[in-house]
């Protein structure tokens, strides 16, 4: 009996071994199998911008100093003492067309004009009396004389000579007048006094100066063109006049405000200094409100409109890296495409090839950016 429940506790010891054995790779054999999933790429998303070719004007940018259209320096014509000075001949004053700026003392001129009235109604009664005594000279000769009579006889000689002074009698008295209409100054347009050199007792004599005045109506400013830029100009660098009908427009920036002009003349010669060429332009029709804004001297901004372009691109210049730019296609890729950039204005390139028909420009910063790379945006 002993011996059985010994045999038998062994027994039980090696059958839990076995059915732990048995449990177990039963187990391994039916573990459930982890299924991979296959993990969906993720694109990243991007902002673009539509690209299509349109027609444009090409901007040239340049700059110059505002100047006078009319300048002059004012001077004696006359020998005589300055009586009256008006305080518009200030340096830095402004005037209106026909104000009265300079009287000089015009007494010496008053009675030189009565006596060439004088001279005047003289030489006419000569020349009356010459025609009344030929009348006569010519009715006695045909009444006692035979023939033709001779020059001196009819008094023909002493005629002329009548006519003669009546002629410069008057001429006299048109010269007195001028003189002394020239004892008054007017001013010939409205402008501004650049610098005054009289006062009031200043003795003057022909040729001296009394000062310099310059017009405010219409100004000028010399634009300098780079060589880059003078095909886009669509102008000849000639120095001729340019016709209204095809004078390009340009937009003058001063002090936050636009004033328009127009370019009226090219210069023909070659600047020594920058090495560039230059053209007029010409601001005129200011208005009351901006024209206090415009003063002679002041250094501005101007845009030239050029040549119209056609079928060109215009991409944000920060966007075109050595001449290329980043764009997404049709199929939603990234690719960088080398473009032909003809020229840079401001902040944009101007673009004519490299583009393709359904290229969006692809606006995002991208971590890296790879050739062929898919993304996703949204139609816009």
């Amino acid at each position: 009996m002993d011996k059985a429940k010994q045999l038998t506790k062994k027994h039980i010891g090696l059958i839990t071994i076995i059915s732990s054995l048995v449990v177990s790779t039963f187990l391994i054999m039916n573990k459930p199998v982890a299924l991979a999933e296959q993990k969906k790429e993720e694109l990243p998303y991007v902002e673009t911008m539509m690209i299509l070719p349109i027609s444009t004007n090409a901007t040239i940018a340049s700059q110059g100093i505002i100047q006078p259209e009319s300048e002059l320096t004012m001077l004696s014509e006359l020998s005589s003492r300055i009586e009256w000075v008006s305080n518009k001949m200030e340096p830095g004053s402004s005037f209106e067309k026909g104000d009265t700026l300079i009287i000089l003392d015009k007494r010496d001129y008053e009675l030189a004009l009565i006596n060439a009235e004088s001279q005047v109604l003289n030489a006419e009664v000569n020349l009356e009396r010459e025609l009344a005594e030929a009348e006569l000279a010519e009715i006695e000769w045909k009444r006692v004389g035979a023939g033709s009579g001779s020059s001196l006889t009819l008094r023909k000689p002493q005629m002329a000579q009548a006519k003669a002074m009546y002629a410069a009698a008057k001429a006299k008295l048109e010269q007195a007048k001028r003189n002394l209409s020239r004892t008054v100054c007017i001013a010939p347009f409205t402008g501004r006094v650049r610098n005054s050199s009289i006062d009031e007792g200043t003795i003057v004599f022909p040729g001296t100066p009394l000062g310099n005045i310059y017009s405010t109506s219409i100004y000028e400013i010399r634009l300098p063109v780079a060589d880059q830029d003078i095909f886009f100009i669509g102008l000849e660098f000639n120095g001729k006049q340019i016709p209204e009908s095809i004078q390009p427009t340009v937009t003058f920036n001063l002090a936050n405000e636009k004033f328009q002009g127009r370019v009226i003349r090219t210069e023909a010669e070659v600047d020594p200094r920058t090495k560039m060429r230059s053209l007029v332009a010409r601001i005129d029709n200011i208005g009351e409100t901006k024209s206090r804004l415009v003063t002679v001297g002041q250094f501005v901004q101007a845009e030239i409109s050029g040549i119209e372009i056609d079928e060109i691109f215009v991409l944000p210049r920060n966007l075109v890296r050595d001449r290329s730019v980043w764009v997404v296609d049709s199929n939603r890729t990234i690719f960088n495409r080398p473009v032909n950039v003809i020229r840079y204005e401001n902040e944009f390139a101007l673009i004519d090839e490299g583009l393709n028909n359904g290229d969006r420009l692809l606006i995002t910063r991208l971590s890296s950016l790879i050739n062929g790379k898919k993304v996703t945006f949204e139609l816009n």
